[in-house]
């Protein structure tokens, strides 16, 4: 032990102990720099917004970021160009490093087919439910006599009945005829001010209404379309005015919040510096009282 600790204390022992540190020491300088060099410490690259650009184009700015890309997917989205970026990941202007890869989901040339499903004989409700399921739409809603209330008659797209099983594209309206009972059923209009044209048409539907034509004002773009909002609907909602179920409601949508105005005892939706066209409309008599006493 004596020998050991008086080892500890000569020279040789003191100099080889300094080299090991040393050589420790640089080790890891090396190490940490390599590191700092392989990850590119310090340089980040904001990811670019390649939206709407085509793939041939998105590609050569990823070039050029010294990124790499995959597209990972398509989809059919109808207000686009056919092959372009209509998703990204990660999302513009998130900071990666060099040689990040960024995936890509591109607009299908065509929607998807897809097998009609069979809507007859069950509730709308259910219907509702299936035509969502299968990647549908639902659109217009007539009613005939029949005793099989509010339950789904025939399945049809642009006026011609479809069969289960039938090869329709993905987004399809589906148009529905519904049994009214034996009596002449009528219902009031549903109140859709305020709601996005998905909501309305949900609610809409769930009364059994169904939608008529979406005028657009002059602020809404592909881009907040989905966010514009009901500012005037025809037929009026009123307690005392029953209209047949299946009657489609017109909508007047804006995505200008400044053009919004609260319901006025009238129920006349209208906002300034309407378009034209909307004003001209504005001034027809929403009562519908002639036709529905």
């Amino acid at each position: 032990m004596k020998e050991i600790l008086n080892y500890f204390k000569t020279k040789a022992f003191q100099k080889s102990l300094v080299v090991g540190l040393v050589l420790l020491l640089a080790l890891i300088i090396t190490l940490l720099l390599f590191i700092r060099i392989y990850t590119h410490h310090g340089r980040s690259i904001a990811v670019p917004d390649l939206t709407d650009l085509s793939v041939k184009d998105a590609v050569n700015f990823i070039d050029k970021k010294k990124l790499r890309y995959d597209i990972i997917d398509s989809i059919y989205v109808v207000d686009k160009e056919k092959g372009v970026v209509v998703d990204q990941h990660p999302k513009p202007g998130f900071l990666v490093k060099k040689n990040r890869k960024v995936y890509l989901t591109i607009n299908a040339s065509s929607p998807d087919k897809i097998l009609m499903p069979d809507l007859t004989g069950i509730t709308l409700r259910e219907a509702k439910a299936k035509i969502s399921a299968a990647g549908l739409k639902i659109g217009g809603l007539s009613y005939r006599y029949d005793i099989a209330k509010n339950v789904v008659l025939d399945q049809l797209v642009k006026g011609i009945k479809i069969q289960k099983n039938d090869t329709v594209l993905k987004g399809t309206p589906i148009d529905l005829i519904l049994g009214k009972g034996l009596s002449d059923v009528r219902s009031a209009v549903p109140d859709l001010f305020g709601h996005t044209v998905e909501e309305a048409m949900n609610k809409a539907t769930d009364q059994f209404f169904s939608l008529g034509a979406i005028i657009k004002d002059e602020s809404i773009t592909s881009e907040n379309e989905t966010l514009a909002v009901v500012v005037r609907q025809r037929p009026i909602p009123s307690s005392n005015i029953l209209v047949p179920l299946g009657t489609p409601i017109d909508l007047w949508i804006t995505a200008d919040s400044t053009k919004i105005n609260n319901k006025n005892d009238s129920s006349n939706y209208i906002w300034e510096d309407l378009n034209e066209n909307n004003n001209a409309e504005s001034t027809e008599d929403d009562s519908y009282t002639d036709d529905y006493n």
